[in-house]
């Protein structure tokens, strides 16, 4: 039979009040009453009852994840595997538990965050920006919250971390024009929503004057990049340099390159975002502007849990982003 925390009390000397207290780090007690404490746990091997804590505390000792149903891509690559890993080791360090929900309404109309809200199931929510409407924001209230990136509406009505997508892009074009490029070019992605949009817009800003913008949207795919970029360079003012949206499409933007015999770093450049394993190993070597996800993950549940703790206002977080140069920019 699991030890309880009358036996804890009885083997340390002391009243069960006092256990609870220590356990919960709220109580003030000597140094020697402590490790009494400590060691009875450890002979005993007694473990709280979660739901007996939550009842005492009414808090449920989870926060909640949510992953938007209907974009399967955004959630089921690397990026957000590391910002997953970094928010389960700040909730790990706090004695949290997260539970991973997707955003689609349930047969009886509900969503899973209004059931993680409502019902109390979690003491904060950790929110994808495709999911940020006005009328969430009303329903949700005072209810911790913070959006895993800028939401394209209601931003200011909401608490969110990012990294800056215009600046990686902008550092990204004046690298390239650094290296003596000037007709830059950029691929993937539709440009019209989330982090692309930011992206493109850090773009065009970057842009000299009197230089052409010349972006081609993708279907995310290295293959659609791939067609993307033989069709940009069939045109009769063709790109001599490429921002890619992603490492996807800069493999593909590279096998189209050097179908047509161009050599990849000074016959044309490129540059793309995000930093994958395995963008050091192509030939030649992607530079990249490094999205920092580990990062934007742990920054999101730090904040997370301070609105948890006590009431704040909105707050949003932009991360700086960085450019990782490599072979793929350079020009003979």
């Amino acid at each position: 039979m699991a030890a309880t925390i009358h036996d804890v009390a009885r083997l340390a000397g002391v009243n069960s009040s006092t256990v609870s207290r220590v356990m919960s780090g709220k109580a003030t007690v000597t140094e020697e009453t402590r490790e009494k404490i400590h060691a009875a746990v450890r002979q005993l091997d007694y473990h709280p009852s979660s739901v007996a804590r939550s009842l005492a505390s009414g808090l449920s000792g989870a926060i909640g994840v949510v992953v938007d149903a209907q974009d399967a891509d955004a959630f089921s690559n690397v990026y957000f595997s590391r910002s997953l890993f970094a928010i389960e080791q700040v909730a790990q360090s706090r004695g949290y538990n997260v539970i991973i929900a997707n955003s689609a309404r349930k047969a009886g109309g509900a969503s899973s965050i209004e059931e993680l809200m409502l019902e109390r199931k979690v003491d904060g929510l950790i929110l994808p920006p495709s999911t940020v409407k006005p009328q969430l924001l009303k329903k949700i209230g005072d209810f911790p919250y913070v959006v895993l990136g800028q939401p394209d509406v209601a931003s200011q009505g909401a608490s969110w971390v990012d990294v800056n997508n215009e600046q990686g892009a902008a550092l990204a074009v004046e690298h390239l024009y650094e290296r003596g490029y000037r007709q830059i070019a950029y691929a993937g992605g539709d440009g019209k929503t989330g982090f692309v949009k930011r992206r493109v817009i850090g773009y065009l800003g970057a842009l000299r004057q009197g230089e052409t913008p010349m972006i081609f949207p993708t279907d995310g795919t290295a293959q659609g990049a791939q067609h993307a970029a033989l069709e940009a360079m069939a045109a009769p003012q063709r790109p001599d340099a490429f921002l890619c949206n992603d490492n996807l499409t800069a493999f593909g933007v590279l096998k189209a390159l050097k179908s047509l015999g161009l050599g990849v770093s000074g016959q044309a450049g490129l540059v793309a975002f995000d930093n994958q394993p395995l963008a050091e190993y192509t030939d030649p070597p992607l530079t990249a502007v490094n999205v920092d996800t580990a990062l934007l993950g742990e920054q999101t549940a730090r904040l997370l849990f301070q609105r948890i703790k006590r009431p704040l206002s909105n707050q949003q977080i932009m991360l700086g982003a960085a450019l990782i140069e490599r072979e793929s920019s350079h020009r003979m």
